[in-house]
């Protein structure tokens, strides 16, 4: 246990000296693109893939822990509850895998493919198909409970309360049904399409519709409380922190509203249609289909930091211990330093870039050239001995190093380095 504590104590160290906001950590290759949001929990993170797999993957380093194949593209976002991955799949099933080793536990057959990510609870999973109907399922045994027929495909994916569940459809309706039975509530009625994933909080269900607006309906009795108009279709599904409601628009921007009037706080312009936001630790994380993750700051709506993936950004991002975690068209899931982890509260001002020496190029791939003006290291991001390097040039042979984050040490200045494949 004592030395357990010691090596934690070495990755926390490390990590605070020399990772940095939007740095990345790690990137985990998958064979298509990766529009699915991942889902963060203890020391796993899990996403789908178009290459019609769900991965898990350790959130320290990316090292994959097993990998699921379904029959179609994965973009529905899995939800883990009580040791189950439940996942979507375009071969038109609900998926329950065994998160200790990926095994199948169940699959559900639906009338089509499953794009709406599941939502669990009181042993319930909940999930929309795109045969009109959103089913409630046994999580224990993969049986029906009941459905509810819509007047359109669900690709929204549900929202649940103590009673009711709140899910969209292309019939240009919010729903709400009664989560015990899968009767009808209530529904509203926007102008177009609701592809978004409504957001309950404080009583009020928040959605955005194809029509362009973000709407504010009273949970109780699916009554306006207002609604907002934004510069095109809203798919992306709403967040709410801190009495603001936080959503992106197909118009390029992320909008900040304010929940009690329905004001507008500010936005943010994006180079692309934006992804659903979340919020972590004063900020607003992003994807935009310009290829970015969007970091902003909720005070202001200025930019924090961004990060250029190799593709368009389809996917949501998922905040877990720091690291901001979220696919991308380039096949890539990627791992990046959100700044924060408890343990990095001056961590800036210890991360100063070392003059004195240099390495090209950085990030660097199967070569790496390093000058040390006197004797150094080189370490992994846990502080593990990759090499002791002389004074002098080298040029090193990199091909063989595992894609990460490293660090190289002369004297007592550090620069931290990133490899990709």
């Amino acid at each position: 246990m004592r030395n357990y504590i010691v090596f934690l104590f070495i990755v926390c160290l490390f990590e605070c000296l020399f990772s940095a906001p939007g740095d990345l950590l790690w990137r985990y290759q998958t064979g298509n693109n990766v529009a699915s949001s991942p889902y963060v929990l203890s020391n796993t993170v899990y996403v789908g893939s178009n290459d019609r797999f769900l991965y898990a993957n350790s959130t320290f380093d990316g090292t994959l822990a097993w990998r699921y194949q379904t029959g179609g593209n994965v973009t529905s976002s899995p939800y883990v509850a009580n040791g189950v991955a439940f996942v979507g799949s375009n071969d038109r099933h609900l998926y329950a895998i065994n998160t200790s080793d990926g095994t199948l536990i169940w699959r559900y057959q639906t009338g089509g493919n499953v794009t709406s990510s599941p939502y669990v609870a009181n042993g319930v999973a909940f999930v929309g198909s795109n045969d009109r109907y959103l089913y409630a399922i046994n999580t224990s045994d993969g049986t029906l409970i009941w459905r509810y027929l819509t007047g359109g495909n669900v690709t929204s994916s549900p929202c649940v309360s103590n009673t009711a569940v709140f899910v969209g459809s292309d019939d240009n309706y919010l729903y709400a049904v009664t989560a015990s039975n899968g009767t009808l509530s209530w529904r509203y009625l926007t102008g177009n399409n609701v592809s978004s994933s409504p957001c309950l909080a404080n009583g009020v269900v928040y959605v955005g519709s194809d029509d362009r607006y973000l709407y504010a309906i009273n949970a109780s009795d699916g009554t306006l409380v207002w609604r907002y108009l934004t510069g095109n279709t809203i798919n992306s599904s709403p967040c709410v922190a801190n009495g603001v409601v936080y959503v992106g628009s197909n118009d390029r921007y992320l909008y900040a509203i304010n929940i009690s009037d329905g004001t507008l706080v500010w936005r943010y312009l994006t180079g692309g249609n934006v992804t659903s936001p979340c919020v972590s630790n004063g900020a607003a994380y992003v994807g935009s289909n310009d290829r970015y993750l969007y970091a902003i700051n909720i005070s202001d709506g200025t930019l924090l930091w961004r990060y250029l993936t190799g593709g368009n950004v389809a996917s949501s991002p998922s905040i877990g211990g720091g690291t901001v975690f979220i696919g991308s068209n380039d096949h890539y899931l990627y791992a990046i330093d959100t700044g924060y982890t408890g343990f990095k509260a001056s961590k800036t001002a210890s991360y100063i870039p070392a003059k004195s020496f240099s390495v090209s190029p950085n990030p660097f791939s199967s070569r790496l050239s390093v000058f040390l003006p006197s004797s150094g290291a080189v370490y992994s991001i846990t502080g593990q001995l990759i090499m002791n390097l002389p004074k002098g040039m080298h040029k090193l042979d990199t091909s063989s190093w595992r894609e990460g984050v490293y660090i190289v040490k002369s004297g007592k200045e550090t620069k931290r380095i990133v490899k990709i494949n």
